[in-house]
């Protein structure tokens, strides 16, 4: 086995005696299940060696070339672009079609022991995941941000000791919870807030002890609790998986008739006031700043700038139709439909609503009628301080952003797929610690960027793949410390300050005209 795979599964028996009570077996033995729901890694074959290649998206244009990101050579030598061949963005494409080879199996910065994954940075030990960050002991999850010991988990932050978690922030100890926040010990569990040992729970804050939303003492708590989790073991050992959540629920419906009568009367706070205003100021500056073209009306745009995104799509309570936005997030599209409801009413019904059998009784098999009728989920999630956030899921501590799904510690920004710890950001797909950019993608610490992928510390570039600490360049492919290249080639910065100037006008007038552009990153591989 592979230092990886050791700490890998030295940890996922950890894992199992924190969570489970006790260690099941290899972690081999349970990977279609661990792996369910993670964001599948997509596979090519490199073009130099014919190995498998691991990508974190889908984007990539077929019959484009690929290239293992231990392949690369970042030293080689290229001829330098013709002026010909500078005249516009079509040409250089295809000028630079010799270089043109998107990498798969990206780890940056400070990483080691990393395999089968893509879009890794600083992060070690991580297996069969994709799009991890600062993190360590991670295998088959996705956009896991600081976390550790996490295993077929989706979007956990901050977390510890996960077994199929869905979006947890501060989380340990937990299998099969979804949207907990600064919560231990929880099992099948949904919106939980400062919560610790709770079982098959629903939109709880400060609780603990509880199965069903009910208020159990410790003692009792805790035989309940290895019962059910001597069930959980046995299942697992005999059949190698659980049910997940939603497959315990099942698909009956809920009796809405308590519901109804436990929300008689109730009124819900008026909907914050929306400013699309900032976002608009916002990205007239970006587009002023990063292509020269003071772009306005956002809305206009909304089709380009979401054309690489998963945002979602907005349903209606079950009780009082008031809107709710469910994003495309982790697994929050798979919540049904005839069970969401809005913030407020969650928290209402969860102060009043029993379930329909007592909770002494759970066992695995009942547990999905335990929960039927107290399982409504809302699907507004937030933390701490947050400012004219409109058409947004998963937010915290953020302020005029428009349609981003989530965004944490981000501020004037639109159309975004995970956005953390950015602002001025417009059509990104996760994008950290950045600022200014449009059309950026699985990137670290970007600043002014446009059409940039899988890249870390750059700065001014335009149509780049897989680039470290570049600067003022342009359609350049797995690049290391260049400035004022084209091409991956430097030249001096009269001349390439030149070329930018020409091909920003060429963009800048079709944008306005248009109200998009023909081609992008994604789209190099096919026009090369």
């Amino acid at each position: 086995m592979s230092l990886a795979g050791d700490a890998i599964e030295k940890h996922w028996l950890a894992t199992c005696r924190l969570v489970l009570g006790a260690e099941i077996g290899p972690v081999r033995d349970y990977v279609p299940w661990v792996s369910q729901w993670a964001d599948h890694i997509y596979y090519s074959k490199s073009s130099v060696s014919g190995r498998q290649v691991a990508f974190g998206v889908p984007d990539y244009p077929i019959g484009s070339k690929a290239i293992s990101f231990d392949e690369v050579d970042f030293s080689r030598e290229y001829p330098a672009v013709s002026v010909d061949d500078m005249k516009d963005i079509d040409s250089l494409f295809r000028a630079v079609s010799d270089r043109a080879y998107y990498a798969g199996n990206i780890v940056l910065g400070n990483s080691a022991h990393v395999e089968e994954s893509a879009n890794v940075s600083d992060s070690f030990y991580v297996c069969g995941s994709s799009r991890i960050g600062d993190s360590k002991y991670v295998a088959y999850s996705d956009m896991a941000r600081e976390c550790e010991s996490v295993f077929g988990s989706v979007a956990p932050g901050e977390s510890k000791y996960l077994i199929r978690c869905s979006d947890t922030y501060r989380a340990q100890r937990c299998l099969e919870g979804w949207m907990v926040a600064s919560t231990t010990d929880t099992f099948y569990s949904f919106d939980l807030n400062y919560c610790a040992h709770c079982m098959f729970c629903f939109n709880l804050r400060n609780a603990k002890y509880r199965i069903g939303n009910v208020q159990l003492e410790r003692s009792k708590y805790m035989q309940v609790r290895e019962g059910l989790l001597e069930q959980m073991r046995a299942e697992l050992e005999s059949k190698k998986r659980l049910p997940s959540l939603l497959e315990l629920l099942g698909k009956d419906r809920p009796d809405y008739a308590p519901a109804r009568k436990a929300l008689a009367g109730f009124i819900a706070p008026p909907a914050p006031k929306e400013d699309l205003a900032p976002m608009e100021a916002a990205f007239t500056k970006t587009a002023k700043l990063v292509l020269g073209a003071g772009l306005s009306g956002l809305s206009g745009y909304s089709g380009w700038l979401s054309r690489h995104l998963k945002l979602g799509k907005t349903v209606r309570s079950v009780f009082s139709q008031r809107p709710v936005f469910q994003g495309d997030y982790a697994r929050y599209f798979e919540v049904p439909e005839d069970r969401v409801v809005q913030e407020g009413e969650a928290l209402a019904l969860a102060s009043a609503l029993e379930p329909s059998m007592p909770v002494e009784k759970a066992t695995l098999a009942n547990a999905g009628r335990l929960m039927r009728d107290i399982s409504y989920m809302s699907l507004e999630i937030r933390d701490g301080a947050n400012e004219n956030i409109v058409k947004c899921m998963a937010y915290a501590d953020s302020s005029n952003c428009y349609s981003c799904v989530p965004c944490v510690h981000a501020k004037n920004s639109a159309y975004n797929f995970w956005l953390r710890g950015s602002e001025h950001a417009f059509g990104c797909r996760v994008l950290f610690d950045s600022s200014f950019c449009i059309h950026c993608y699985q990137s670290v610490k970007l600043t002014r960027c446009f059409e940039v992928d899988s890249s870390r510390g750059c700065s001014d570039c335009y149509f780049c793949h897989n680039c470290e600490n570049v600067h003022d360049s342009m359609f350049c492919f797995n690049a290391k410390n260049l400035k004022y290249a084209i091409g991956n080639v430097e030249m001096p910065r009269e001349k390439y300050m030149a070329v930018k100037k020409k091909l920003l006008l060429q963009a800048g007038q079709q944008l306005k005209s248009t109200k998009t552009l023909d081609y992008g990153i994604y789209s190099a591989g096919a026009m090369a």
